[in-house]
């Protein structure tokens, strides 16, 4: 009998074989009927629930496979949000207020700044952060978090100077006098960020929180937290035990933490109803945005090829350690020298029988990447919605010929390759998959400037990638990502019907979010 039957909707179900549908019914949190109005509502009984929508779009629940759900919910709770600052003068400001707001002598943490978007076009330095404040450690993060900065307190705490040894894959730069400027990248971070109190099992609970309210808000019913330690995963499982997660989560926990040469034990394979456990996450390079991905040629106007994180020689037996204990592998790689690396570690993971392989980002894969990805098949989980925050400093970084073919979505496809559109929120301040979708279609910067129009996908291809593709990059495509019978009762209403192609003057946004057939979200 069933609980619940939507019907009058234009359903876009994501299911290939049956596209569309008017209806369908839910019963014990899952879909037991898709179809057309008259034959799903043949099916009401007297306690039946109907909801008619009235032509209005109704989706699967979007899957974002790439988001850092705590660090999301740490910028509505613990840290300062620095996104959008247009100057280091206005940086200072907010910082100064924060300080203010904050009294003590405890750390003052802030994410979120781009030096593209300030008019010094440059990363701000220890001596920037001093003038705020000298006798407090201050530690702001690039929105990539893939550079820090910290000022001068911050490094006496943290003993640190000009000799103190770099961990692989990192970097702290000098001023031009061979001091250190207070800039920190890659692996290199740690070095900082390990000096900073640990954050409590109330704290994590409190940011996943704040969250998962925003998750829902977007229709967002299924979210891949990719760099997940140990400290955050006891909390993950014991919200999970406690009946305190509502979006489904795929934790990965990390293998190599951000200055240290320890390497973290692998944890137990766990799936519940909520809360999977079976990825784990490697780092092969830095970002694009903030020129520390890892190339085979120069950034534009540079002698930079970026930082690369991983050899094949260390990089090999940990994953392989891994896939023997029945773990799926997610390695970030952005430049085409992180991707040779990554995709020859798994040509020999595949060759071995280890399956489970997927990339995080994938900026600017060549055609022989795509047709080992395709052989092997390894999932590309990558973010549109980079095309338009982060747009500017791709520009200002790479030539017209690698600017077109950066996050190269219509090759992706064409080439076989399963894509899985995400977000990586907290790097963009907008993780709304509508923004990304429409990112996906369009191509466009902040300013309306085209990246690789070549490249653009249609709206379906982009829903699809938002659902399905999301699904399958997760091995949870048996579960989610469609609207078919048996599947996870997980949807989402529209506001109204979309049309079959999105204009630039589109607009659309979820009305309704539903989890196991009941709703969780309302506008």
């Amino acid at each position: 009998m069933p609980e619940l039957i939507l019907y009058n909707a234009n359903v876009l179900t994501q299911n290939i074989q049956h596209p569309n549908a008017q209806a369908f019914a839910v019963d014990e949190g899952k879909i037991i009927a898709v179809g057309n109005n008259e034959e799903i509502l043949a099916l009401q009984q007297p306690n039946t629930k109907l909801i008619n929508t009235a032509g209005k779009t109704v989706l699967p629940g979007f899957i974002d496979a790439h988001i850092h759900i705590w660090k999301v919910g740490n910028l509505k709770t613990f840290l300062l949000d620095v996104r959008g600052v247009s100057s280091i003068t206005e940086l200072q400001d907010k910082l100064s207020d924060f300080v203010k707001r904050n009294s003590g002598k405890g750390w003052i943490q802030a994410r979120g700044f781009n030096e593209a978007n300030m008019k010094e076009g440059r990363i701000p330095t220890k001596d920037d952060l001093d003038k705020v404040v000298n006798d407090r450690p201050i530690w702001v993060i690039r929105t990539c978090a893939h550079i820090g900065v910290a000022n001068s307190k911050a490094i006496e705490l943290s003993n640190i100077d000009e000799q103190s040894r770099m961990p692989v894959g990192g970097e702290m730069r000098l001023d031009n006098d061979g001091k250190l400027n207070g800039i920190f990248t890659e692996s290199a971070l740690g070095l900082i960020a390990n000096n900073i109190p640990a954050y409590s099992f109330n704290d994590y609970a409190l940011m996943i929180k704040a969250a998962e309210d925003e998750l829902l808000s977007y229709g967002i019913t299924s979210a891949t937290d990719p760099a997940v330690m140990p400290d955050l995963l006891e909390c993950y499982h014991q919200l999970e035990k406690d009946n305190k997660l509502c979006v489904r989560v795929n934790a990965f926990p990390i293998r190599v933490p951000d200055g240290s040469e320890e390497i973290l034990a692998l944890p137990e394979l766990y799936s519940s109803d909520k809360l999977v456990v079976n990825t784990v996450k490697f780092f092969a390079d830095g970002g694009l945005s903030g020129m520390t991905a890892a190339m085979t040629k120069p950034y534009k106007n540079s002698s930079s090829t970026g930082v690369l994180r991983l050899t094949e020689d260390f990089f090999y037996p940990l994953a392989k350690e891994a896939c023997d204990k029945g773990f799926r592998i997610g390695t970030h790689a952005i430049g085409d020298k992180a991707i040779d690396v990554v995709l020859n570690v798994y040509k020999r993971l595949y060759n071995e029988g280890c399956a489970g392989l997927r990339i995080e980002h994938l900026a600017l894969p060549s055609s022989t990447h795509l047709q080992m990805m395709k052989e092997m098949n390894v999932h590309c989980v990558s973010q549109s919605i980079f095309l338009k925050e982060l747009g500017k400093n791709f520009a200002l970084y790479l030539e017209e010929e690698r600017l077109g073919r950066t996050y190269p979505y219509r090759t992706i496809l064409d080439a076989g390759v399963n894509l899985a559109l995400s977000s990586d929120a907290p790097v963009v301040k907008d993780f709304n998959p509508i923004t990304g979708i429409k990112s996906a279609l369009l191509r466009k910067d902040i300013a309306g400037n085209e990246l690789g129009t070549a490249e653009k996908l249609s709206l379906q291809e982009a829903l699809y990638a938002y659902t399905m593709g999301g699904a399958k990059a997760n091995d949870s495509e048996n579960l989610v990502g469609s609207i078919e019978v048996d599947k996870k009762a997980d949807f989402i209403i529209l506001n109204k019907q979309l049309p079959a192609q999105w204009s630039e003057e589109e607009t659309a946004f979820v009305e309704h979010t539903f989890i196991d057939g009941e709703a969780v979200y309302s506008k």
